[in-house]
């Protein structure tokens, strides 16, 4: 019997499966479609993706798979009005990837865990148990199949069946915006392929550079089959030296606004689109699919071995419900911003729009908060709020750079990737209480049986702290030689924070003397993880 059964090989899906197949979890996932998507409507993956990716250990392959864009221009009534560049050092403001590159990306990485999609199986039907699901399945040649297996996710999209099939219903509304996604090339497109431009004329029309062609959304109030000559005719009058090619593909679609009234029902989970459906205006909905895949990918294996209570599973959907209602906020404004139709209403609703964006990039807005939370106080997260820095429940910032024990530089988040939780210790300065902190957070991490990772980030490598570090082997010991991380995440002096294997800070404590508080909180939420050992 499969552990967890995934309907639904998409992005969402497949980041599930990878999450659990690499916490040694028997997974199976299965699609209807017969092959993989190849005109897709979703293209921008924003950072919290790509730290997603960092985690997972495929960074690299997805950032050779796309086209990093730092800058956005607007333009209105006829010229450019703003330009809104990236204020981040490490990270670019979209990361230009469609799904049907990420498909096949996701594939491999799953298949090397030796779990294979398994494509053209439709779920017909299925049956809940106190501890199990009877699911009945059909492949592309109409034979029948019934499976039990412990858990069943659905990530089968905006119809979900296994939503429909759970009984859980599905609120909101359609809006009567269409929109069509556009592949083609074109010929003396005049901006570089960094810069994303977004056109806010009486067709809405946005166009981005991908590795291999221009993908171009465009939104208008009336359904039409022509968005190929509608959009070339718009750029022969806006962008006179472009010449639009023949289209590659052409997807119609309409907004979206929906939330399910439960992540859960008993042994049934749903994520990503089938939990949650967005307009593409504000660019989330993929990368809301992928952190809810991050988020319950743990705390499912959690759960699974044993290590927590099956409470664990109630905070997946308190955490991300609150993020998706975020993530909708933003997209249906835009949605309404988009529907304006009286010319002199528009014109002010666009200016306001982009000097306000503009202002909110140049003051260090990113574009994904709404998708990372924050998380508010739960079983895995005891919120503390500390004097300066990020509180439990807010994501462990991605761009603090360190040195490695040996010399080399590295990003603090990459260095305790994994699928561990991490104790992550600062020692500031050092001392007699810095060395017995240390020592402290060795042998409670020895206690769980190599669940939780220990980083230990010292001034230097000198130090009886430090030596400590490095005489453990599984201790990983990072050097922040001026301080810089500990004055970023505003550490005064010695503190504690378990980092989540999502890459939440689960739990903080400043100015300590010892661990004890943090391994309190630990074991209240992963008491079974120590009772085993």
């Amino acid at each position: 019997m499969a552990e967890v059964l995934i309907c639904g090989a998409g992005p969402t899906g497949l980041t599930l499966a990878i999450e659990l197949a690499r916490r040694n979890v028997d997974v199976r996932i299965i699609d209807k479609e017969t092959t993989p998507p190849d005109n897709a409507r979703a293209l921008v993956m924003k950072p919290c993706s790509l730290i997603a990716a960092e985690r997972m250990g495929f960074l690299d392959r997805l950032l050779e798979e796309g086209v990093a864009v730092d800058t956005m221009s607007y333009s209105f009534e006829g010229r450019i009005i703003a330009t809104a560049t990236s204020s981040s050092v490490r990270w670019p403001w979209n990361h230009n990837v469609g799904e049907d590159r990420v498909v096949p990306l996701l594939t491999d990485v799953l298949q090397r865990f030796g779990v294979l999609v398994e494509r053209g199986i439709e779920l017909k039907g299925f049956e809940q148990r106190e501890a199990a699901v009877d699911v009945s399945l059909e492949n592309r040649l109409g034979h029948a199949e019934t499976v039990t297996v412990g858990w069943l996710i659905g990530c089968d999209g905006v119809h979900s069946p296994v939503r429909e099939g759970a009984g859980i219903a599905f609120d909101g509304h359609e809006k009567t915006l269409n929109w069509h996604v556009l592949d083609a090339d074109i010929d003396g497109w005049p901006y570089k392929d960094s810069t994303g431009m977004l056109f806010f004329e009486s067709l809405l029309v946005g166009v981005y550079r991908t590795r291999d062609v221009y993908r171009i959304y465009s939104a208008s109030f009336e359904r039409s089959k022509e968005s190929w000559s509608r959009v070339r005719d718009f750029l022969r009058q806006h962008v006179p030296s472009a010449e639009l090619g023949p289209p590659l593909s052409d997807t119609e679609f309409h907004s979206v606004s929906k939330m399910s009234a439960s992540f859960r029902k008993g042994h049934i989970l749903l994520a990503g689109d089938a939990a949650h459906a967005m307009s593409p205006s504000g660019g989330l909905g993929l990368n809301c699919g992928i952190q809810d895949a991050l988020n319950l990918g743990w705390k499912l294996a959690s759960v699974i071995r044993g290590h927590s209570e099956d409470a664990l599973l109630d905070t997946y959907s308190s955490e991300r419900r609150t993020a998706a209602e975020g993530c909708q906020t933003v997209s249906q404004r835009n949605d309404d911003l988009f529907s304006i139709t009286d010319p002199s209403e528009r014109s002010r609703a666009f200016r306001r729009f982009v000097v306000g964006f503009t202002h909110y990039m140049a003051n260090g807005g990113n574009g994904w908060e709404p998708v990372m939370g924050p998380y508010e106080s739960s079983l895995v997260v005891q919120e503390a709020a500390p004097e300066f820095g990020p509180r439990p429940g807010e994501f462990l910032p991605a761009e603090i750079r360190l040195a490695t024990a040996e010399g080399r530089p590295c990003w603090l988040t990459g260095a305790i990737a994994g699928t561990d939780h991490t104790l992550l210790v600062f020692t500031a300065d050092g001392g007699v209480e810095a060395e017995q902190l240390v020592r402290q957070a060795i042998d409670f991490c020895r206690g769980s049986s190599g669940a939780i990772s220990l980083c230990v980030v010292a001034r230097s490598i000198e130090g009886a702290a430090a030596r400590t570090a490095l005489a453990d082997k599984n201790t990983e010991l990072l050097v922040d030689t001026d301080l810089h991380a500990h004055n970023f995440l505003g550490v005064i002096e010695r503190c504690a924070m378990w980092i989540r294997p999502d890459g939440w800070i689960g739990a903080r404590e400043d100015d300590l003397v010892d661990i004890s508080g943090i391994e309190s909180v630990f074991k209240a939420a992963f008491s079974g993880l120590f009772e085993q050992n």
